[in-house]
């Protein structure tokens, strides 16, 4: 289960999911390219729990992302936490390689998600599973996890349930 400082990006403030961290990036940061549409300012609600995160895309260097997320819950301090994002391209779909910035004690590695914008603009976002990769070798390289998880892309299993970002 991934530890409590990562759940706002995870958007587990509402889902009891539990994403796969990966020891290594599907990718090389060199080789990410922005999607000028994620920039920006977005919100993920949860409407029954009363929580919800603030989520903005930056562009750090060209090639990655600087994610700032914060987290609102009631009566609870904000929690703000940052990352590093960079994209990658598997069987055609679009992933995004996240690695939390700042301390690395307690380091979960890469969490791997796929991202799809909806009709108004709205974007769908799904982690892959920790369920779906319990059975995976231990990766030593991305090319050998961007080749298992492209030979599983159709598995209705890999990804946890998705989420939708809004803009504000």
């Amino acid at each position: 289960m991934a530890p409590r400082r990562l759940l706002p990006f995870l958007f587990c403030l509402a889902l009891c999911a539990c994403p796969y961290g990966s020891p290594v990036p599907l990718d090389a940061p060199e080789k990410g390219v922005l999607d000028a549409r994620l920039l920006g300012k977005w919100v993920q609600y949860d409407a029954g729990a009363g929580t919800f995160a603030e989520v903005e895309f930056r562009d750090f260097n060209g090639r990655e992302y600087y994610v700032e997320v914060r987290a609102h819950e009631p009566y609870k301090p904000v929690e703000v936490d940052r990352y590093r994002v960079f994209s990658s391209s598997v069987g055609g779909r679009t992933f995004l390689n996240c690695r939390q910035r700042g301390d690395a004690k307690g380091d979960e590695g890469f969490y791997l998600a796929v991202y799809d914008f909806k009709d108004k603009g709205d974007v769908s976002v799904s982690f892959v599973s920790d369920a779906a990769m319990k059975s995976a070798p231990e990766f030593e390289t991305p090319k050998a996890l961007r080749r298992y998880v492209e030979a599983r892309l159709k598995d209705k299993d890999l990804f946890e349930p998705g989420f939708v970002l809004k803009r504000p």
